[in-house]
């Protein structure tokens, strides 16, 4: 049996240092010069930590790809044909874990689980090279897969090892991340940034609905038993704060003060109706209990980009985070 998606999300660079910002104050707080460079100093390396942590959910969705051909089992499950094995990533989190961890402040918890990690990454990094030589070059069809065999069982302890230090480093990060929102909401108030402000309480509800997938532990084979009631009052309060941003960002003198082109805000605007919709499309199969075809339940691919499954709905949220980002460098 082959593994359903695993619902994903991926966090946010939440401080903005875009266009016409002071890169040494990107929330133009003035403040003296030492304050300053440990500001951003402390916001670049926050930002890289959640660089190592969205890719590592890319990583996660490479596991997923693998097991969808291979199964989770210990039994190694023979496909028809090769099997996707592709963690050219692993190298590039590690030197970003590297990098992170050793700048300063010191983020004492997010330090020690990211750097628990590396061991874990450095033994992932050579099975993996193996694996994809084996199923590039097409071994398999000299061996009947005797070798998958063994590279399955390595990598499912591996993977296990994985999982146990991927957990508590994302544990420690959501501590950080808890108080860095609060802390910027509240400066981007005192700023009078009301684009930065909306945009972010537009991130922030789409993460709730994400969370209530979550909570109710919704995926494309259940979803159709969940509570759509749970939805609604968030749904609501989506449209709400994007009809918020759409009045603000429409304002000529509040883009300038803020160092935006209205463009940049469009292509923003457009994620953001299209994670709408997806919400929209994913309530309304809820409430009509129209479920997902045994194929389409199988094959990742299809089921993300299946109208109203909560993998498209976690799909959408990420390419609204991708352009959220964009805006914030």
């Amino acid at each position: 049996m082959k593994k359903i998606l695993i619902v994903l999300s991926m966090l946010l660079l939440l401080i903005s240092c875009g266009k016409g910002k002071d890169k040494s104050d990107p929330l133009n707080l003035g403040g003296n010069k030492d304050d300053k460079k440990q500001s951003m100093s402390e916001i670049q390396k926050y930002n890289s930590y959640i660089g190592v942590y969205n890719d590592l959910l890319s990583l996660d969705g490479d596991i997923n790809s693998y097991f969808e051909d291979a199964g989770d089992k210990e039994q190694f499950q023979k496909p028809n044909g090769s099997v996707s094995v592709n963690f050219s990533r692993v190298d590039n989190i590690m030197k970003k874990i590297k990098e992170a961890s050793s700048a300063k402040p010191a983020m004492a918890g997010v330090d020690k689980t990211s750097k628990d990690l590396v061991p874990v990454l450095e033994e992932l990094l050579p099975l993996t090279q193996d694996m994809k030589a084996y199923y590039d070059g097409k071994d398999y069809t000299s061996d009947n897969y005797k070798k998958a065999q063994e590279f399955h069982t390595k990598f499912l302890a591996v993977v296990k090892k994985y999982d146990a230090a991927v957990l508590q480093f994302r544990a420690e990060m959501e501590k950080v991340i808890a108080v860095q929102k609060e802390k910027e909401a509240k400066e981007l108030q005192k700023a009078g940034r009301k684009i930065d402000y909306s945009k972010m309480q537009i991130l922030s509800v789409s993460e709730e609905i994400l969370a209530e997938i979550r909570n109710q532990n919704l995926n494309g084979a259940n979803f159709t038993s969940g509570d759509p009631s749970k939805f609604k009052p968030l749904q609501e309060k989506l449209i709400n704060i994007v009809a918020e941003f759409q009045k603000v960002a429409r304002d000529p003198e509040q883009l300038k003060k803020e160092g935006y082109e209205s463009y940049k805000i469009d292509s923003f605007m457009r994620e953001t109706n299209d994670f709408k919709a997806s919400v929209a499309n994913f309530v309304q199969r809820m409430e009509a209990k129209k479920k997902i075809d045994n194929f389409h339940l199988q094959n990742s691919f299809f089921l993300e980009n299946e109208d109203g499954s909560p993998e498209n709905v976690v799909k959408s949220f990420n390419e609204l985070v991708g352009e959220y980002n964009s805006l914030n460098r």
